[in-house]
């Protein structure tokens, strides 16, 4: 039998660490990390170059046009978030606005007030997709125009004054255009609403307080005149005549009075 040596392989010398359960953690931990970052990059590596594919590849945006029907009454940039806008389609005054990242388009007015009035420019806004009648606390619904709540402050009138008397607002649809915002208010059922305002803020100073009247015709006239105009003119007319009697009665009567008392 032959007889094999065996060498001796010199042990490597390690050195002595605890042998708690921390510092195995750590070492494992350490031996790992490494492998985790490049596996990490290479991830981040891969959807870069993937996103960058996806949008190299992507159309070029073209301009989308509105449906039949739908009016352009603004352009995008005009109705930033947070903004009110009163815009006219139609013949029809119609507020924009964006709630819950969409543009939504109203009636400016509430159908629960008068016609000169402030309409919605200010009013609030509810979370549960509901806009407020500034004049009489009722709540309409953003999403079909029916009355939520019915004069929810006043028992009186809310008695008085049945909500079935009142009409649901009116919701048009809105198509958001590369170019401009459109709207279709061909089913609108309601009239067409008056092109101003009354109270304080239809002047420049916010301190006015007539409203602008609309173009009225009057019986015997040749055409449409000024509501305005043509009330201004009587006055002046009936201020004239009126400064002119009196005058007239300064006159008659200091010479009476000279008569009697010195002739």
């Amino acid at each position: 039998m032959q007889t094999v040596s065996i060498a001796s392989v010199p042990t490597p010398v390690v050195a002595s660490l605890p042998t708690n359960g921390r510092t195995a953690t750590a070492v494992r931990r350490a031996a790992f990390r490494p492998a985790c970052r490049r596996a990490q990059r290479q991830m981040v590596l891969r959807a870069v170059a993937s996103e960058a594919e996806s949008v190299s590849a992507a159309p070029a945006a073209t301009p989308s046009k509105p449906p039949p029907g739908f009016v352009p009454v603004a352009r995008p940039e005009d109705l930033p978030k947070g903004v009110r806008k009163e815009v006219r389609a139609e013949g029809k005054t119609v507020m924009l606005f964006w709630y819950r990242n969409q543009i939504y388009a109203i009636e400016a007015r509430s159908p629960a007030e008068g016609a000169y009035s402030e309409g919605f420019i200010k009013a609030k806004f509810t979370q549960d997709f509901c806009i407020e009648c500034p004049a009489t606390g009722s709540l309409f619904s953003l999403k079909d125009g029916s009355i939520v709540s019915w004069y929810p402050n006043n028992p009186v009138l809310r008695a008085l004054t049945p909500a079935s008397l009142c009409r649901p607002l009116e919701i048009y649809p809105v198509h958001l255009g590369q170019d401009a915002i459109s709207v279709d208010v061909s089913g609108s059922v309601a009239g067409a609403s008056p092109t101003t305002r009354g109270g304080s803020d239809t002047s420049l100073e916010n301190n006015n307080v007539y409203g602008l009247e609309p173009k009225t015709y009057v019986q015997g006239g040749a055409g449409a005149t000024s509501g305005g105009n043509s009330g201004g003119s009587v006055a002046s007319a009936a201020t004239l005549t009126v400064t002119v009697l009196a005058v007239l009665g300064v006159v008659v009567g200091g010479s009476a009075t000279f008569y009697y008392f010195f002739m």
